[in-house]
């Protein structure tokens, strides 16, 4: 399915209820990488387990990225920080979670953030190189040049590291 953003694909497949649950096949990475036209060798898979009102982000990486919630619901915030993009210093939003069982492969150079909506959220990516210091930028995630609307009232919780994240203009300078 298209996205506003180039680069970002839907990966979404049918969950098979019955009165034990579900099953859902999240993606095959062959099917991926027809869509992309590149290979996702997967290096490292992060799980993150969060409460109400957790915001996460908008963190920059320089690799790709498949997100999946496993639990919860979360509104997933990506940013186009690629300055050769048409959406150059535009986002997309989503709501992934227990209503939208989709997974999102995020291309290199897009921000990702997150916001926790339900009680608890278990939120799941896996990248296709090993996290390594330095490497992220962080950008602020009330940007007032982003304009994010962000799905709440509340005042987030926030790590000491996004607290502090730049604004974009300071990180991705206009052309």
């Amino acid at each position: 399915m298209e996205t506003k953003i180039e680069g970002i694909v839907r990966l979404e497949s049918p969950a098979h209820a019955d009165e034990r649950g579900f099953f859902k096949e999240v993606l095959r990475f062959g099917a991926l990488g027809k869509e992309t036209g590149k290979s996702f060798i997967p290096k490292q898979v992060n799980h993150a387990h969060s409460t109400k009102n957790t915001l996460r982000g908008i963190h920059v990486a320089p690799w790709n990225k498949i997100i999946y919630v496993v639990k919860g619901k979360v509104q997933v915030v990506i940013v186009d920080c690629r300055t050769e993009s048409a959406n150059y210093g535009k986002y997309e939003s989503f709501m992934l979670g227990d209503d939208n069982r989709m997974a999102l492969f995020v291309p290199a150079g897009l921000g990702n953030s997150y916001l926790v909506l339900s009680e608890e959220a278990d939120y799941v990516y896996i990248t296709d190189e090993e996290w390594s210091p330095g490497r992220e930028k962080d950008v602020r995630w009330n940007d007032k040049d982003l304009n994010i609307n962000w799905q709440t009232d509340a005042k987030p919780f926030l790590s000491k590291r996004d607290q502090e994240s730049p604004p974009f203009s300071a990180i991705f300078p206009k052309s």
